[in-house]
């Protein structure tokens, strides 16, 4: 089973060394595509010398053309199984050693996609979001998870549809993937990744759209001190990548003090719409 990954990013500095490295080893091939990045993005991804890595540089000026490089990575994809990764997201080796053994087995062949539960760092690699911010549902699940991985084989005229925020992956009869009945999927509960949406991802946060509101001063879950971390955050990376352990500051924390019960209020009594 060929399993390729695609990864369009802009402005992504801080994580994009970090997140393709964790999964480099376990991929046949990862899409690369930068829409724009005005930091050191391209340079960051330019320095990992692997041809596994296919990059390209496409121009972004609207959030539609999101969904349209998205539609046009998926064309020029020839593998058997999909893994969506964004520039933030940074996969722990046991996780991705798992799932994707798991897809190459066969044993799975007749699943459309996977489920992943990841978890929102907040200000820091060592904190997360409680289980109450995440607020995404897929079936009998909610919380912080996601589709990450879809089977291409099963899933005919697979594509993406509305602007990036609201974006979806719809089928050919353009019925939500999650929607599709009866459901064909597995539930990776103990193959959770890190999420960092939430931290700052560049010097250049301001050049993307809807980054702004992204970054959240909140009170963190510290991880157990037992805590697989991603192989690559202990991995060397030069100058290129910012190191992966900085600690948040006390400007930080005391402005996660007197935000946290706000937001924890507001969640169990507005909660919010999935998307932005």
């Amino acid at each position: 089973m060929k399993l390729t990954a695609h990864c369009l990013v802009k402005n992504e500095e801080r994580w994009i060394w970090y997140s393709l490295m964790s999964i480099l080893d376990y991929v046949d091939e990862i899409m690369v595509w930068d829409t724009g990045s005005t930091d050191k993005t391209v340079e960051v991804i330019k320095s990992i010398d692997n041809p596994k890595i296919k990059f390209k540089q496409v121009n972004q000026q609207s959030a539609s053309e999101f969904t349209i490089f998205r539609n046009k990575m998926l064309n020029e994809t020839k593998s058997d199984w999909l893994m969506i990764l964004d520039g933030d997201e940074i996969w722990p080796q046991q996780a991705i050693a798992k799932t994707t053994k798991l897809i190459k087995s066969n044993k799975i062949q007749n699943l459309e996609y996977l489920i992943h539960p990841y978890y929102d760092l907040l200000g820091d690699v060592y904190h997360y979001q409680e289980p109450s911010g995440g607020k995404y549902h897929l079936d009998k699940y909610s919380g912080h998870i996601t589709i990450r991985f879809f089977n291409l084989s099963l899933l005919p005229g697979l594509h993406f549809g509305k602007p990036h925020g609201q974006q979806g992956i719809y089928d050919q009869n353009q019925t939500l993937v999650q929607d599709r009945t009866p459901h064909k999927y597995k539930f990776m509960d103990d193959c959770g990744y890190l999420h960092a949406t939430h931290l700052h991802r560049s010097a250049r946060d301001i050049d993307v759209m809807k980054r702004d509101f992204k970054f959240k001063y909140e009170w963190g879950k510290t991880f157990p001190a037992d805590f697989e971390y991603p192989v690559s955050f202990y991995l060397p990376h030069g100058m290129n990548a910012p190191t992966a352990w900085k600690q948040a500051g006390l400007f930080y924390w005391l402005n996660s003090f007197w935000q946290t019960p706000l937001k924890w209020l507001r969640r169990k009594f507005f909660p919010l719409p999935s998307g932005y």
